[in-house]
């Protein structure tokens, strides 16, 4: 008599928490990435929960009926965008919006220049490069930022935050431009901010490490490795020697090339840290998430050089291992 009553409170507790924990569950979508779904005139709620459960969108379309037994007849045709992290209460309200306005989306790759945005902003037909560039320069002018432009290419360049976007044919260039200023600035929470005082170092600095962190890493494992050799060299006053500064440099953040020539080291600019030491006057693309924490939390080693190797770069202490390094993996 005791065991069966201990297993009746057992399942009682159990059925409780099961209770208390499957709504939000089950109300969660699945979905990582922006999903695109059609309702057709005529579209039944159950239509729409099979829709978007065959679409890995929710958990369960039995649910998905029961919670939106309520709005079922309000349904209504058009094409919808689901983004990730959505509940089914975001989702009831969009398919009872009709027909959205056509949304474009637009995927800025980590390790992208400005110049590389303003492309795919006029090749997505939102606008002119031209247009996205000025709006870059006014909304840096707009906003009273405090670091020094004079030896940049682009004012803004670096902070523009590089993910998937979706936008419309009417959003102005300076809208654009916010979103994906803002987005950036969402990145730095108060954690990044402090951590960045303890380094001495501005917003500003750490994003120029991060872009040279974004252009140099060979995957997400060895971003903060390389983010030591960077804190290594200017410790000791020691020219960076980055191909992808001299690459940006070169180019005047606008042209690419793939091959560093000897006589492009000569290249006399600030972007070029063959000839200059000391950190570089700004970022030389956007970084991503990844590379900003490894610029703000760094790997403490005592490297000073980094060659790709077959799976990655190899890292050396003195100048003699790099040679050799250097004559093993790419002479």
């Amino acid at each position: 008599m005791k065991k069966l009553s201990i297993f009746i409170v057992v399942v009682l507790l159990f059925t409780i928490g099961l209770i208390n924990y499957l709504p939000g569950y089950l109300s969660e979508s699945t979905n990582m990435e922006l999903v695109e779904i059609v309702i057709s005139g005529g579209s039944t709620l159950s239509d729409v929960a099979e829709d978007l459960y065959n679409n890995g969108i929710i958990r369960s379309n039995l649910w998905f009926r029961y919670k939106g037994r309520d709005i079922a007849h309000n349904i209504k045709p058009g094409t919808y965008t689901i983004e990730p992290n959505s509940n089914i209460e975001e989702i009831y309200e969009i398919i009872q919006q009709g027909e959205q306005e056509e949304q474009i989306k637009v995927t800025f790759p980590e390790g992208f220049t400005l110049y590389q945005f303003a492309e795919k902003i006029e090749e997505k037909g939102l606008g002119s490069a031209e247009e996205f560039i000025n709006a870059t320069n006014e909304y840096y002018y707009s906003k009273n930022y405090d670091f020094d432009t004079t030896d940049l290419y682009f004012n803004m360049e670096g902070y523009l935050f590089p993910d998937t976007y979706l936008f419309t044919r009417d959003q102005s260039m300076e809208d654009i431009v916010t979103i994906l200023v803002s987005t950036m600035e969402n990145v730095f929470t108060e954690e990044y901010n402090n951590r960045s005082k303890e380094l001495n170092l501005t917003r500003h600095q750490v994003l120029t490490i991060a872009s040279l962190i974004e252009r140099e890493a060979y995957n997400d494992e060895e971003r903060a490795a390389i983010s030591g050799v960077i804190y290594n060299r200017l410790k000791v006053d020691m020219p960076l020697q980055i191909d992808a500064t001299v690459i940006y440099g070169k180019g005047e953040g606008k042209e690419h090339m793939t091959r560093v020539l000897y006589k492009d080291l000569e290249i006399d600019n600030p972007f070029n840290t063959y000839k200059n030491s000391g950190l570089l006057p700004g970022p030389i693309a956007s970084p991503g998430k990844n590379s900003i924490y490894a610029a703000l939390y760094r790997e403490d080693h005592d490297y000073f050089y980094y060659v790709l190797g077959d799976n990655g770069h190899v890292f050396s202490r003195t100048f003699d291992e790099h040679k050799q390094n250097v004559s093993k993996y790419i002479n």
